[in-house]
Parts: structure tokens; sequence; C-alpha cells
């Protein structure tokens, strides 16, 4: 579309680059207007094997991503020039444990979870991107009680506490919850202080923290769950749980993603297979929540969203589709509607946005 656009925001998308449908060379970063919903591709990476999870470091000069292949799994740092918003590669370490799928970051440490692998990994990375060997690694092990899904650990996510103080990981093979408390300046980085189990076979996938650290939503993706936790003291505790099915279902399905809007009014999770849906939450007073719509992203697969910075907008890759497929979101009722917009971007998987100049 258009070469010249008047906003100043950017996406940047995570694909997986082994898909039979289509050629992907990575990480896509488009020039993207919210208000005419006009994009511009302004650079893509080429030969960077399934980067499924992208992150930017705080003080947004580096990317970071996963780099999911099996015993060859890695993570890759790049930093992002100032002017022209390239990426340019940096350093690459191999992870202890296959298929890496979620990472995050501060100014000293990346923190990975490796899904297949069933493990934690802590890397240290200096000011100019290079990173470290691994600092730290946790393996856990068992059985859950789906003997497909749950054959082992599977850790797809680790998420700071807002304070910093914490980080949770989700465990979707053993339906477990962990946290550790974070020792930026000591070792080890990550200490394990309390565990909550889950509900057998709900094979916890993702959470959200409200911004004040006191309470946590997380969806569960094997059982199609989001629970509602408080958080104190290094403690979880269940507070609700509710479904995203709408009755008793006979069909496959696979929750994903979770976001807060930014008043945290509203809650929203994606809901992948025959399901392809995005399920709405009013967040009441207490910090519970009630279902208030199910929408279906008009696409195939729908994996991580992002909710834009002016709230109005939640962009959806639909991984077998291959589109990020543009909703707007009625910022009083929370309400989610289609615009028949989307960007073609080959198996997207994670999408984020990027402000320029903040």
């Amino acid at each position: 579309m258009a070469s010249q656009l008047s906003a100043q925001q950017q996406i940047i998308v995570g694909t997986y680059t082994n898909s039979e449908q289509c050629s992907s060379g990575g990480i896509y970063i488009y020039n993207f207007d919210e208000a005419s919903y006009r994009y511009h591709l302004s650079y893509h990476t080429d030969n960077i094997v399934n980067p499924s999870f992208i992150s930017l470091s705080p003080d947004k000069r580096h990317l970071f991503s996963v780099n999911e292949n099996g015993d060859q799994s890695a993570i890759t740092s790049f930093a992002i020039d100032e002017k022209s918003g390239n990426l340019i590669k940096k350093d690459e370490k191999k992870t202890q444990g296959e298929d890496p799928c979620f990472l995050i970051s501060d100014d000293n440490y990346i923190i990975v979870a490796n899904y297949s692998g069933g493990s934690i990994n802590v890397f240290k990375y200096n000011p100019d991107g290079k990173l470290s060997d691994i600092v730290q690694n946790i393996k856990f092990e068992g059985t859950g009680f789906n003997s497909k899904r749950q054959e082992k650990s599977h850790i797809h996510q680790v998420q700071f506490s807002p304070d910093q103080q914490y980080v949770i990981a989700t465990d979707l093979g053993l339906d477990k919850l962990y946290v550790f408390r974070y020792h930026k300046d000591g070792s080890p980085v990550l200490e394990k202080v309390s565990e909550l189990d889950t509900k057998k076979g709900s094979g916890p996938r993702h959470l959200a923290f409200s911004k004040d650290g006191k309470l946590a939503y997380l969806v569960q993706e094997l059982s199609g769950d989001l629970s509602v936790l408080s958080f104190e003291n290094g403690k979880l505790k269940l507070l609700q749980e509710e479904t995203l099915l709408s009755r008793k279902v006979r069909f496959n399905f696979r929750a994903a993603d979770i976001h807060l809007s930014a008043n945290e009014k509203f809650l929203y999770v994606t809901n992948r297979d025959d399901a392809d849906d995005i399920t709405a939450f009013e967040i009441l007073k207490d910090g519970r929540v009630k279902k208030i719509q199910q929408i279906k992203t008009t696409g195939r697969n729908p994996r991580n969203f992002a909710i834009s910075p002016n709230d109005r907008l939640v962009l959806i890759a639909n991984q077998d589709t291959n589109r990020i497929n543009i909703f707007t979101r009625d910022q009083e009722t929370g309400l989610l509607s289609k615009t028949n917009h989307s960007i073609p971007v080959c198996s997207p998987v994670n999408v984020i946005f990027f402000e320029k100049g903040k």
C-alpha cells in the first residue's frame, strides 16, 4: 500500500518460517496508520528460523526473538537502527531446551521459556546486544493428566510481576504455575518460592497482570478456562474460573493469548482450531470477570494479538490464513467489530506495536 504514512506507529511481526503454504524470512516490520489501517512493509529479515515470539527490551533499543527449532533451538538479539528502524543482528545463542516459545527481559537479563524442553533459561546481555552463555537453567520433570499433550513439562510463558520482584512461569504440561523471586543482582537469578496447581488437564498457557500486581488473569489452553488469581507476597490464589466456551462443546479448541485493555476495564482471549474466536470480558470492580462478547477472528488459528497504543484497535495474528486481521474496539463497551481490513504476512504468530520515539 502507500509508501508514505503519517502515523508514528510500527508493528513488528514474528512468524513461522517452516510453513508449507508460503515463504517467510522471519521478522517483518510495518509502518501502520491507526486511523486508516494503511500499512507499508519497511523491513524484513532473511533466514531467521521460526522467530515465533519476539520481545522488545525495556529501552526499545533491542529486539529479542526465540528460534523454535527442536534441538537446534536458540534465541537471537537484534539492535534497532535509530535512523532506518531496521534490525541489525547482534548475537545468537542456543538454548538448553527445545522449542523456546516466550521470553522477557529487563536491563540485564533475558529469561526464556522452553516449551518442549520443559525448562527456563536465563541469559545476560550487554548494552551492545551481545549475549552471555546461559547463567541459569531450571529443568522441570513429571507427567500431567492428558497423556497426549502433558507427557512432560511444557513451560509456555515467563512473566515479570509489575514490580519486577517476581517471575511467574506457566507449565502447560504439569498444570502448575511457578513463582520465582527475581534477584536482579544476585545468584541465583531465579529462586522458586511457591507454586500453584491448576485444574487437572487444564494446561496453563499465558497470564496477564493487573498494573498494581494484585491480580493475574490466566488462560488455560486445554480446558478453555480463564482463571482470575490474586497475587500477594509471592503467592497465587484462585478467585474465579470462567469458561471461553459458550456451551458444552464437541469440537476442537486450543486457547491462546490474553491481554488487558489499557484502562483495565476489559480483557480479551483468543481461542484456536474449530473455535477461531476472541472472547471479551468485562473486569468488575472486585477484579472478577463477566463475559460480554465472543466473535470470530475471521481467520484460522488465531495466535497472539496486540491492542494498539490508542486502545482502539486489536490486531490478531491468524497463522493459518497468513493474515493479521484488524478489529476496532469500543473503548466504552469493550466490544470488538471486524473492519474487513488485514495485513498479509506468511504464518504470523506474534505481533507487537513499536511507538517511534517512545
